[in-house]
């Protein structure tokens, strides 16, 4: 009984340290993005009544939720669905602010700590690491490799380098 009683508090008191995000209801259907743009693809539509939580919010206002379905591999910002800034009349500033994916280009996403390389060989010495659960975006494509741009990423580093295209997924 002891026992039982220590882990529903050690629940509890995980549960209530636990980010939470911030609840939102539709008042009239609105579209829901695949990334954050508004020529983005639309990923479904939030009708009246229907709720969701907020995670995040980008630099310019867009609202991030988590769809609750499987998305594959999507990590960092792709995991999300968005909102349009202005959609939400309350304050959103506690919300954590999350780098927000470009439209039209495409990303490598990483699962582990990925090497960079300034040249497609991958016994020199790495220029940098993109961390796990991370993307940068792609510039040019090899057979084997990528060529990526790490100032489009979480991670906004001035610097291009190749990465061995098995070593990521693409979004």
């Amino acid at each position: 009984m002891r026992f039982q009683r220590i882990q529903t508090l050690l629940l509890f008191s995980f549960l209530s340290t636990t980010a939470v995000g911030l609840s939102f209801t539709a008042e009239e259907t609105l579209d829901t993005f695949v990334r954050p743009d508004r020529d983005s693809d639309v990923w479904s539509e939030l009708l009246p009544g229907e709720s969701v939580d907020l995670e995040v919010r980008t630099a310019s206002g867009w609202l991030g939720f988590d769809p609750g379905v499987a998305q594959a591999a999507n990590t960092s910002s792709f995991r999300y669905r968005w909102l349009p800034p202005g959609t939400v009349a309350v304050s959103t500033e506690e919300l954590p602010v999350v780098w927000a994916p470009t439209l039209y280009v495409s990303y490598a996403m990483t699962q582990v700590e990925t090497p960079v390389y300034a040249n497609q060989d991958t016994t020199e010495t790495p220029l940098a690491v993109i961390p796990a659960n991370s993307a940068v975006a792609i510039v040019g494509i090899t057979v084997t490799w990528f060529r990526v741009d790490m100032s489009d990423s979480p991670e906004n580093v001035d610097l291009q380098g190749w990465i061995p295209a098995e070593a990521v997924s693409i979004n």
